[in-house]
């Protein structure tokens, strides 16, 4: 198959339930629940190897950051799918809202590394970005 042909395809399964907050795309359905989800399991993947970590071992902790910040960047982008297909102003400030709460809570959890762990403030700078970046859209439909 070819990236037009999918594209058509994808096009034909993508349907909407806006009243329900709900993104239907390619079978796939997520709601504002889901990305609540996804941010409590983030963070709870993080805290765990975070614990278990001993200190010396920066190899697992980085790859800890890295998962925590593709978690974030995929909570995202679900976020904007949801924002994108959301008819009122409320709806839309509420999931916006949700980002800026799984970022802050992502943030507080990597800020206390960044004194033992000065590498972890690449990834504490890039999750303050898309705090930043859900935060001037939960204003802008406020």
């Amino acid at each position: 198959m070819t990236l037009p042909e999918f594209q058509a395809h994808e096009r034909r399964f993508r349907q909407v339930d806006l009243r329900a907050e709900t993104v239907y795309n390619a079978g796939m359905t997520f709601e504002l629940v889901d990305l609540e989800e996804l941010g409590e399991k983030a963070l709870q993947d993080f805290h765990e190897v975070v614990t278990r970590t001993p200190p010396g071992r920066s190899a697992e902790l980085e790859q800890a950051l890295a998962g925590l910040l593709a978690k974030v960047e995929f909570a995202y982008g679900v976020a904007a799918r949801l924002a994108q297909r959301e008819r009122t102003l409320e709806g839309t400030a509420a999931i916006w809202a949700k980002m800026v709460a799984i970022c802050d809570e992502s943030a507080a959890q990597v800020k206390p590394l960044e004194a033992q762990r000065p590498e972890s403030k690449a990834s504490l700078d890039r999750i303050l970005d898309y705090r930043n970046a859900a935060e001037k859209r939960r204003q802008l439909h406020s």
